[in-house]
């Protein structure tokens, strides 16, 4: 019991620490940052990915009353900058910009105004790319399906370090999660953020991506190695690193 415990642990723990290092390292990863104007502070966040309804609701933090703002947006492959002045409540200064169809990208920038001084925020301009809403009850689905599936592959290959294997159990709880994943959960989602739910008809393609179906044939694979070794320790340990290192690398 106790070893279970801590065998299961330390799957929680690898599975928080590559999904943090996944997320970080993100190209959707939104800029962040703190900048100081006559010595007060102004904090910010520019989004790369919008996926909620409406339009993009774009916000800055000032300590500052006097600061005054705008924001310049325009479409990726567009060559006209177009304005938004931003509006003033209490300590924050916010702009919407108007949502675009989904797959559509954006290049947008903050200018900022004080006395005399001008001051943009970042320093280039960030790339937004809007897709259709996802429901919150879609994206927990993606998000216990895919991360169930990886905590149940570190969990498989930590079962080299088991005296009572379940490698073979545990292995087809795997496969079964990222079947999910791959088969049923991300042509939903993909469904929902390319906007084709009663819309449009999408080829295949576009409802899978690259990252789900190696996962799940890697894990087809697994299965078929581990159920024919004598001793399968050694390519469970192996299929979930090589998992882990599929995660973190391919995004697409």
């Amino acid at each position: 019991m106790k070893q279970a415990f801590i065998l299961w642990s330390g799957a929680l723990l690898l599975t928080f620490l590559t999904g943090y290092v996944q997320s970080g390292t993100s190209e959707y990863y939104p800029v962040t940052g703190t900048s100081g104007i006559n010595g007060k502070k102004v904090t910010y966040k520019f989004d790369k990915i919008y996926k909620d309804r409406g339009d993009y609701k774009f916000i800055i933090r000032t300590d500052d009353p006097d600061v005054e703002g705008v924001i310049k947006w325009k479409k990726k492959d567009g060559h006209e900058w177009k304005t938004i002045e931003m509006k003033k409540d209490t300590n924050v200064l916010y702009a919407k910009i108007p949502r675009q169809n989904a797959g559509n990208k954006i290049l947008y920038y903050a200018k900022l105004y004080k006395d005399t001084h001008t001051y943009n925020l970042p320093g280039e301009p960030v790339t937004l790319l809007f897709l259709g809403y996802l429901p919150a009850t879609i994206g927990f689905l993606s998000f216990f399906t895919l991360f169930g599936g990886l905590l149940l592959s570190f969990r498989t290959g930590l079962e080299f370090f088991n005296e009572n294997q379940k490698i073979k159990k545990l292995t087809l709880f795997t496969v079964s999660f990222f079947f999910l994943y791959t088969i049923a959960v991300t042509p939903l989602r993909k469904s929902y953020e390319l906007n084709a739910i009663n819309n449009k008809v999408v080829p295949i393609t576009d409802l899978f991506d690259l990252q789900s179906v190696i996962l799940f044939t890697l894990w087809i694979t697994a299965m078929i190695i581990i159920f024919k070794s004598g001793n399968p320790k050694y390519p469970a340990l192996v299929f979930s690193l090589i998992t882990a290192l599929v995660f973190l690398l391919i995004r697409i």
